[in-house]
């Protein structure tokens, strides 16, 4: 990949990464995760778009996952309500 091809996917992306350039390198941050990689030259010459961009996730995309009434659903999109429904519920361990 090409130096000014991540510049141009990490623009398109703004609203998840910022980036900056130092010394040669680029410093990506992602938003979401609050995730910061240095990427050199050598490096993203080296890699494609998408093994740079799970790097700047740093194991941190995970969904959290609850069951509610026998029914499966991703945490992520509850407003903070019912998130706050969620920490306050009785957890038991079933055997």
């Amino acid at each position: 990949m090409e130096l000014q091809e991540l510049k141009d996917k990490l623009s398109a992306e703004k609203h998840i990464y910022d980036f900056t350039e130092e010394g040669g390198d680029v410093i990506i941050r992602n938003k979401k995760h609050g995730v910061k990689v240095r990427c050199s030259a050598e490096a993203v010459a080296k890699h494609d778009w998408a093994t740079i961009k799970s790097q700047t996730v740093g194991g941190r995309d995970v969904n959290h996952i609850t069951r509610v009434t026998g029914y499966f659903t991703i945490v992520e999109g509850w407003n903070k309500g019912k998130l706050g429904e969620l920490k306050d519920r009785y957890h038991s361990q079933i055997a």
